[in-house]
């Protein structure tokens, strides 16, 4: 369930444009691999990442209410002309060992993207195949292993001036329920989730002068169409959440990274996990280091 993300729809917006973290890949609120420019096609890169967070968000709800995850993302990306690519960015995350409640949760996410890059735009669908095991209840939904089917579709356009490169952009989820044969999933099937973003990079040269260490933050303001639960259980239309993020990478060498991160959700509905609400206002934090090749 990440923010791979981003961004799961723009995790490829390298095309355009990199970002440390984004809110949501296939919309998770925790770190994406940082990506390299395109090199010329038809070529494979690959990026490799391993992940803290402090708090496991997706799209607004504190997920493992009182434990962090531990995350390791495998990105390979098939250049497959100079403006178009395909990327699967498999994510596998535990929970953190600090909560008997949570801590047997594994989480397996299968995406597949393809973006294509006109101009300073780039258009992204895709599709995601969510696993869950050991899974605790949440969103109203019995404690149990299952799968999830998602896809998505994005809008980018990136524009760089002397301070740096800016990239709004939107993203739309739309969730197809489950495969026969499992009665679990994660939010309510049929249902859908709009994700209006605003991302920059910004090199801090007055740190590093050759611009290898690099400000990303980026933004969300998130609409859910009876996606998440409220804290009456009610599917929720309307205002999701609104969130940030504020990471720093340190590009240390052409293939390794450093990334750190503070983040802030605020909701005023009480995005239920189970019988847990989700608190209005909730900050957290994280690190990864990755490898480009």
């Amino acid at each position: 369930m990440k923010l791979t993300n981003s961004i799961a729809a723009l995790a490829l917006t390298a095309v355009a444009a990199s970002t440390a973290l984004h809110a949501g890949s296939d919309g998770k609120d925790v770190k994406n691999v940082v990506a390299t420019n395109a090199p010329a096609s038809p070529t494979f890169t690959f990026n490799v990442s391993e992940n803290y967070d402090s708090r496991y968000m997706f799209r607004g709800v504190d997920v493992l209410a009182g434990t962090g995850i531990l995350s390791t993302t495998f990105a390979p990306t098939w250049h497959i002309t100079a403006n178009d690519a395909i990327t699967v960015p498999l994510w596998f995350a535990t929970a953190v060992k600090s909560n008997a409640a949570n801590s047997a949760y594994r989480e397996l996410d299968v995406p597949i993207n393809y973006t294509h890059a006109i101009g300073q735009w780039t258009l992204g669908v895709g599709y995601t195949l969510y696993n869950y095991f050991n899974a605790p209840s949440f969103c109203n939904k019995p404690a149990h292993q299952g799968e999830q089917n998602e896809v998505n579709e994005s809008v980018s356009y990136a524009f760089t001036n002397s301070i740096g490169t800016f990239t709004p952009s939107i993203t739309y989820y739309q969730e197809l329920g489950t495969p026969l044969g499992y009665n679990y999933g994660s939010v309510n099937p049929g249902s859908s989730y709009l994700s209006p973003g605003f991302s920059a990079a910004i090199p801090l040269t007055f740190i590093k002068k050759d611009g290898s260490i690099t400000f990303n933050p980026n933004t969300q303001l998130n609409f859910g169409f009876r996606y998440n639960d409220n804290a009456n259980g009610q599917a929720l239309t309307g205002l999701n959440n609104w969130q940030f993020q504020l990471p720093v990478t340190w590009q240390v060498t052409k293939t390794w990274s450093v990334t750190g991160y503070w983040a802030y959700s605020l909701q005023d509905a009480g995005l239920a996990t189970g019988t847990v609400s989700t608190g209005k206002s909730l900050g957290w934090a994280g690190a990864s280091v990755g490898a480009s090749f």
